[in-house]
């Protein structure tokens, strides 16, 4: 490290969606494909269409809440049931 030079400051980022995570964590088990015989339709999805109702946007920001909160861990994909559900939410 350069003496002359101080360290930066360390960036926390956080999501624009942070402060739905409460909510997010407490998503029933819902299916994000349920007709598995079509194509994925976004519209068709019981997560998204959940997330869209419950933060009240539309499909696309829907798409992008659930990204950021897959990523964060807030919901998780069982692979035994193929559901979606909250950390909280959705135990049976």
């Amino acid at each position: 490290m350069n003496p002359g030079k101080k360290p930066r400051p360390r960036r926390v980022s956080r999501s624009p969606f942070a402060h739905l995570w409460p909510d997010l964590s407490r998503m029933p088990s819902l299916d994000h494909w349920p007709d598995r015989s079509k194509p994925c339709d976004p519209d068709g999805s019981q997560v998204l269409n959940w997330i869209a109702d419950q933060c009240e946007c539309d499909i696309p920001v829907a798409t992008r809440i659930f990204d950021a909160a897959r990523h964060k861990g807030v919901i998780t994909f069982n692979p035994e049931t193929r559901l979606w559900a909250g950390t909280k939410g959705g135990r049976s």
